[in-house]
């Protein structure tokens, strides 16, 4: 950015996760000394814009020219960086949920490698099929879902049920399509194919050690597992249900509060020029991130990378099943969330039913949200 911008000094600090990073940007702001740009995921920036500490970047885009300088952007991700119908950032560092499966393992098992399970019928048939048992223990895991609230809306939106209202003040957690979501999910570990707690970067790690044949995990894991793979293995879409849905994920450009205007658009330069299409293009391909907008695909490097890489267009091509953004986009987004974990792991472990888990987290959402209505 010196080149083109020799008068914007940027200091990056490493904040840890995103969690730490809302936590962090929350503390500085109150305590009067905020950072002037923070890379938020969706739900935090309901909660940043809740709590005041971030800027609405409506004033900011009407003088780019509106709507045409959005235009680029995938609306998939857009939608992450609106709430409740007003823009408080700009996509940077994003992301889907996509399938991985190791094609040696299919050839192993009498399966056709490239036909990777389309529907979740489809995958519980071919994960007993590649699954390794020696008497009480698993040697190879038939697949492996991360334990996260991200994947259970995926597996919510897939059997026809949505997560909360447009409004941000509704969940519908325990509605029969979410229970009977989990239930499906529950099924994996009851019948051996699954274990019941794993993480995105214990599933990445058993992928590539060959411990787990099949797994769900994020774009931004196929950089890792390109690198680190010894075998032949491919991407496909998330296995569908009634319908083929994915949710959105990853982090957005904020501009915070309470920093002087020249900051401010001095910040608003910086996220420009983060996800012009060079810029969008370069971060892709350093990460597996989705590049943020379409124009990043017709720069020379990019075009180049995909034809030597074609997976990494396979999460582009799924942007066009994701009806709505990154859930649960709500007031109290983290708390949200953090009530639907609960109630995933409660319920795979066998803790609990499906349904009384959902029950308890649409409980605790009501609680929280009650006064947003």
């Amino acid at each position: 950015m010196y080149k083109t911008h020799p008068e914007i000094i940027v200091e990056p600090i490493y904040s840890g996760g995103y969690p730490e990073t809302l936590q962090r940007a929350l503390t500085a702001s109150k305590a009067g000394n905020p950072p002037d740009v923070a890379l938020l995921t969706a739900a935090d920036v309901w909660t940043a814009a809740d709590e005041n500490i971030i800027l609405s970047l409506e004033a900011f885009i009407e003088a780019e020219g509106g709507d045409a300088f959005l235009e680029p952007y995938f609306q998939a991700f857009l939608e992450d960086c609106d709430v409740a119908g007003e823009m408080f950032a700009i996509p940077f560092q994003k992301s889907t949920p996509i399938f991985y499966y190791n094609k040696d393992m299919f050839r192993e098992a009498g399966l056709d490698p490239d036909k990777p399970p389309s529907t979740w019928t489809e995958l519980k048939d071919i994960a007993s099929k590649l699954v390794i048992k020696s008497g009480d223990e698993t040697e190879r895991w038939g697949v492996e879902i991360p334990i996260d609230q991200w994947l259970l809306s995926a597996f919510i939106m897939q059997n026809g049920g949505v997560v909360n209202n447009e409004e941000g003040n509704e969940t519908y957690l325990n509605s029969p399509e979410a229970v009977e979501a989990l239930e499906f999910m529950r099924s994996l570990v009851a019948e051996g194919l699954t274990p019941a707690r794993r993480l995105f970067g214990d599933s990445s790690a058993d992928f590539v050690a060959g411990t787990t044949a099949m797994m769900y995990n994020s774009t931004g894991s196929l950089t890792f597992v390109r690198d680190s793979a010894t075998f032949d293995w491919g991407v496909a879409f998330l296995p569908m249900n009634v319908v083929r849905a994915v949710p959105t994920g990853g982090g957005q450009l904020v501009i915070m509060s309470g920093i002087p205007e020249e900051r401010q658009k001095a910040a608003w330069e910086f996220i420009k020029w983060m996800t012009l299409p060079e810029q969008a293009a370069k971060w892709s391909m350093l990460t597996g991130y989705v590049a943020v907008r379409e124009d990043a695909f017709d720069v020379p490097a990019m075009k180049e990378y995909v034809e030597g890489f074609p997976f990494a267009l396979k999460a582009r091509e799924q942007l066009q099943y994701v009806p709505a953004g990154e859930p649960p986009a709500t007031h109290a987004a983290r708390q949200i969330a953090r009530f639907m974990t609960d109630a995933l792991e409660g319920a795979i472990a066998g803790i609990i039913s499906p349904e009384n888990a959902l029950n308890a987290a649409q409980e605790e959402a009501e609680r929280v949200l009650r006064p947003y209505r």
